[in-house]
């Protein structure tokens, strides 16, 4: 059995809503190993977004743990919990935020630089995987100059660069139309498979989530394996 990249357990989160005490997660455990792909399926504010913020440690939760390539992430300093991040997970958001003022090129080669890795190299890195979106042609346009599809295939290739352990795609097709999202799905899970990066997307949409290896439903707080919501 493959490594296991991303380790959740007893992961819940509350908020305290005018002196109410929401619970948005409950004790929700989720391994993903190497070169897997995960989908986390639930209604908008089911918590998805919570649980992956969670995941790259970007909230603290109020109890249970995550722990990324061995490390309990949400015990390290802001500052190693940053390197972490670049180091070992990759981003893709719904909005593609790409930096407007830069080439599709210097987007994309943006957390090389970041980790101060030579220019060289870092561009070397970008054109390859703007190849492999399918976008070598388009490495020197602006955002603006981009369709909707392509932006996001950007962000994309922005999120592979640094070859990381796991990939976390929060709702990346979503705002898109069908036959682009379609495309640019495809296009993620083969580019992260290609790579051996573990995926996982959260989505509403069960037919793209059905296409990844294992499917949970997140309904009220809890995350179950397959079979969808009762």
């Amino acid at each position: 059995m493959s490594e296991a990249v991303l380790i959740a357990q007893g992961l819940s989160k509350r908020y305290q809503d005018a002196g109410t005490a929401v619970s948005v997660l409950s004790g929700v455990d989720l391994t993903v190993r190497r070169g897997e792909s995960v989908a986390v399926v639930g209604v908008s504010g089911s918590g998805k977004s919570t649980l992956l913020h969670l995941l790259a440690g970007l909230d603290t939760p109020t109890a249970g743990e995550v722990v990324l390539l061995g490390a309990r992430i949400h015990t390290l300093s802001e500052r190693a919990k940053g390197r972490l991040r670049n180091q070992a997970l990759g981003f893709v958001y719904q909005f593609h935020h790409l930096l407007p003022e830069f080439t599709a090129l210097e987007n994309v080669m943006m957390p090389l630089v970041i980790r101060r890795e030579a220019r060289e190299s870092a561009e070397r890195s970008a054109r390859a995987l703007l190849a492999t979106v399918g976008l070598a042609d388009r490495a020197h346009h602006r955002p603006a100059q981009l369709s909707g599809g392509e932006r996001q295939r950007v962000a994309i290739a922005r999120a592979l660069v640094t070859q990381p352990a796991c990939v976390l795609a929060d709702e990346p097709t979503g705002n898109l139309d069908r036959g682009n999202a379609e495309q640019v799905f495809a296009l993620l899970q083969a580019a992260a498979r290609e790579r051996g990066a573990a995926l996982v997307v959260v989505t509403h949409d069960e037919t793209l989530a059905a296409r990844l290896d294992r499917t949970y439903h997140l309904v009220a707080g809890r995350l179950t394996e397959g079979g969808g919501p009762n």
